[in-house]
């Protein structure tokens, strides 16, 4: 069984679940249930794997950060009614005046530094072009001189060419926090340009944001409509970031070679990007059904899984789990998504009284997962076994041999079956588990591509 339309990447992830679904997952699945049942997909992430099971299952998503349910809602959530409305839908109707009215805002906050962004960026960009070392400099220096969004780095020298914006970016940042829904909209210009968008791409995005804020609250559809907006516009930031493939840290562009790669990805325009993942998603509703009473929750998976949550309305017959493998926390590698959802304005990190390089919201204010801890991955795992059992519910967890962070840490410990041992642990409480094993060449963030074996296990009673 091929889902040609599930295909698209809904963004760019720590992950490869969209390429075992059909060969791996979807037989292990129809191995424990039977079409028609109710599977939760418990950290959905990107939504590939509810969005593989959809036309057979009724799907319940949840996920911890605001980015991955408002994708999973915008491809789960609705009804035969919005299917109808997502035919006719017209973007530019919803969006088109506010986003060109922010548009033009930001645009007069930086006319110089965009006019002189543009040429550079085409200049180095045409590939029939010589390298020519002044242009590359002349863009490294706009690049360095952008106005930084609390002025407390001193190496950063005052450009005139980011006027006014560089003289207005702390009052502007400081009516934003007071007001994050006042005009114009400036998170992404005054956070994240030069950084990880060009200053253009930054306006684009920011003024996107502010048109799917401003739908009304009189349109019957509101809802549905943010959630696929915004949906389209995470997957246009994800794959124009001229970072890899992530915000941990912003991509160098002391090399000539990391200069170009960047420059290619800030040569993407937004708004046309954003157009192709909303038609990706309106063509995969026309193609694919889904269960009108699918569901998508926000929330931690402990706390979800455990008694007093939604849940306990809910008969779930299977729950996935694919947690973090790793110590790195999803937060911080996707703080960028986080932030544009949420588009709070928040507080930036400091080291030493400087920003960080990558630019993130406090830690504090960042969720962290007891899966990513090597402390606390081992009773994580034990007490998410014991409420999916509580709750009647069979459980398919995905995991990594090589890279798993609880099975890494037994294999330090001397244990030479790290799935082995996983297998003991879940058998404390169901009475039969079944272990299945896959190679999968993985690159994982800025490795080269190397073989590790995936593993299923399949749990019930």
């Amino acid at each position: 069984m091929t889902r040609s339309a599930t295909e698209l990447r809904t963004f760019w992830y720590m992950g490869a679940k969209t390429r075992l679904c059909d060969e791996f997952i979807n037989g292990a699945v129809r191995d424990l249930v039977e079409p028609g049942a109710t599977l939760l997909d418990a950290c959905t992430g990107t939504a590939a794997v509810a969005r593989w099971f959809a036309p057979d299952y009724r799907i319940l998503a949840n996920d911890v950060q605001r980015f991955s349910a408002t994708v999973a809602r915008a491809y789960l959530e609705g009804g035969p009614d919005w299917q109808r409305v997502l035919e006719y839908l017209d973007p530019e109707d919803d969006l088109g005046r506010v986003r060109d009215d922010n548009l033009r805002m930001l645009e007069s906050l930086a006319p110089d530094a965009l006019e002189l962004e543009s040429s550079l960026l085409v200049q180095i960009g045409d590939s029939e072009c010589e390298s020519d070392p002044e242009v590359f400099d002349r863009y490294r220096t706009l690049v360095t001189q952008a106005p930084i969004p609390d002025g407390s780095d001193p190496s950063v020298e005052k450009s005139r060419l980011h006027e006014p914006l560089a003289s207005q970016i702390l009052e502007l940042l400081k009516n934003r926090r007071a007001n994050p829904r006042g005009a114009p909209a400036v998170l992404c210009t005054t956070y994240w340009a030069h950084l990880y968008f060009s200053l253009r791409q930054a306006m684009q995005i920011d003024s996107l944001r502010r048109a799917i804020d401003e739908i009304p609250a009189t349109d019957q559809f509101q809802q549905q409509k943010q959630n696929l907006y915004l949906a389209a516009l995470i997957h246009a930031v994800s794959i124009s970031t001229s970072g890899t493939s992530h915000f941990a840290q912003p991509r160098s562009i002391e090399k000539d070679t990391e200069l170009v790669a960047v420059v290619r990805r800030r040569l993407l325009n937004i708004d046309e990007q954003f157009e192709l993942s909303l038609d990706a998603i309106r063509t995969e509703w026309g193609s694919v059904a889904r269960h009108p009473d699918n569901r998508v929750y926000r929330s931690d998976v402990h706390q979800l899984l455990e008694k007093g949550s939604p849940l306990d309305d809910e008969q779930v017959d299977l729950v996935y789990l694919d947690p973090p493998y790793t110590a790195d926390n999803y937060s911080r590698f996707y703080h960028v998504l986080e932030t544009l959802v949420c588009y709070d304005y928040p507080e930036l990190e400091h080291r030493d009284g400087v920003l960080t390089r990558g630019r993130y919201p406090l830690q504090a204010n960042r969720f962290r997962s007891d899966f990513c801890s090597g402390s606390r991955v081992e009773d994580a795992f034990r007490r998410l076994v014991k409420s999916c059992h509580e709750r009647g519910a069979r459980l398919l967890i995905s995991y990594s041999t090589d890279t798993g962070l609880l099975t890494r840490r037994w294999l330090s410990q001397g244990h030479q079956q790290p799935a082995a041992c996983l297998r003991e642990l879940i058998l404390e409480v169901y009475s039969n588990v079944e272990i299945r094993e896959q190679n999968l060449m993985h690159s994982g963030q800025g490795d080269s591509n190397r073989s590790v074996r995936e593993l299923l296990l399949l749990c019930e009673d």
